[in-house]
């Protein structure tokens, strides 16, 4: 595996930990529904009672939302660690161990586990490097919830298609696979894994999307 994947890849899933963490869905709707049962309570108080009763309100409904907040952070922190990290590095794991021994098994690796390691790391590698920029770029782009809902969901596919596409492609190329192991083992692999893809992008698109619904409601 090229050097560069070594250092980007683990590089790559600390920064989808962070920008998951950082547009927690959960934690900024527990927040809002917070700062609007705050906002009604006080319209509720009379004028008169402002001064004394305002504090008393606000410090009550902290009290019942935090233990939410913090029940609520410590499960999406999971779901992000599984989400960002362990998908990720599972998936490249499992994609060199099985096509390698799928190789192996069904005529022989000619290139050697080094070049399977190279294609699956740069590849995959470059997938999971690109999803990130992508996602932040849509993060950045504004308020436009449909746009960037929308734009988030086809990069993610296209570019975990390509990926996948340029996968084949490099394995058969460093392996010098025929027609026969490419339509009998590539194609399905190939299939299976972009289904698994889509999940995967789904669950992604699905974090975030609702991160933006939120963002237009505060």
């Amino acid at each position: 595996m090229p050097l560069w994947c070594l250092v980007a890849l683990p590089v790559t899933w600390f920064l989808n930990l962070k920008l998951l963490l950082t547009h927690d869905p959960l934690s900024r709707a527990l927040q809002l529904g917070a700062d609007l049962a705050k906002e009604q309570a006080l319209k509720a108080i009379p004028q008169d009672w402002m001064g004394w009763l305002a504090q008393p309100v606000i410090q009550l409904i902290n009290e019942y939302v935090t233990p939410y907040a913090i029940t609520g952070k410590l499960l999406m922190g999971s779901w992000a660690l599984t989400l960002g990290v362990i998908i990720p590095a599972s998936a490249t794991l499992l994609a060199f161990v099985g096509i390698h021994l799928g190789l192996k098994i069904t005529g022989g690796a000619p290139g050697g586990w080094r070049a399977t390691a190279r294609s699956v790391g740069l590849c995959l590698g470059a997938s999971d490097l690109a999803a990130l920029g992508w996602t932040w770029w849509q993060v950045a782009m504004g308020d436009d919830f449909l746009s960037r809902a929308l734009g988030l969901g086809v990069g993610l596919i296209a570019i975990r298609l390509i990926a996948l596409a340029w996968l084949l492609v490099d394995i058969t190329e460093r392996h010098r696979l025929g027609a026969w192991r490419i339509v009998l083992l590539g194609v399905p692999t190939l299939l299976a894994s972009l289904a698994c893809s889509a999940l995967f992008a789904f669950a992604w698109w699905l974090w975030f999307t609702v991160a933006f619904a939120l963002d237009i409601l505060r």
